[in-house]
């Protein structure tokens, strides 16, 4: 199976997130860190935006549907599942080895 370069991406974007809220890290600081790593200029940008939608006080799930090309409808189902019911590294750490075996795109 062939994984293409932009699910690499957003799986090792999610696998990031979930390390870092799992060790404590604030979701926005988790964000703002990620894009400062985030070799891809693009990914950067979205990044950023989510992070200033998340400062604006909206959810994470709206902030992802503003970029279809990045997040599928499933990766925004399971984002606005885990804003749901809470279930936040059970979620993410099913979508980001979803991403880089291949299952979701």
């Amino acid at each position: 199976m062939n994984i293409s370069d932009r699910q690499q991406q957003l799986g090792r974007f999610w696998k990031k997130y979930l390390r870092l809220t799992r060790a404590g890290v604030g979701v926005v600081r988790s964000l703002e860190v990620i894009q400062a790593e985030e070799p891809s200029p693009e990914l950067s940008a979205v990044i950023g935006s989510l992070r200033q939608h998340l400062e604006d006080g909206c959810l994470l799930s709206e902030g992802l549907r503003m970029f279809p090309e990045y997040f599928s409808p499933a990766a925004v189902e399971m984002i606005l599942t885990a804003e749901r019911n809470g279930e936040w590294d059970l979620v993410v750490e099913e979508l980001a080895e979803g991403l880089l075996e291949g299952t979701f795109d």
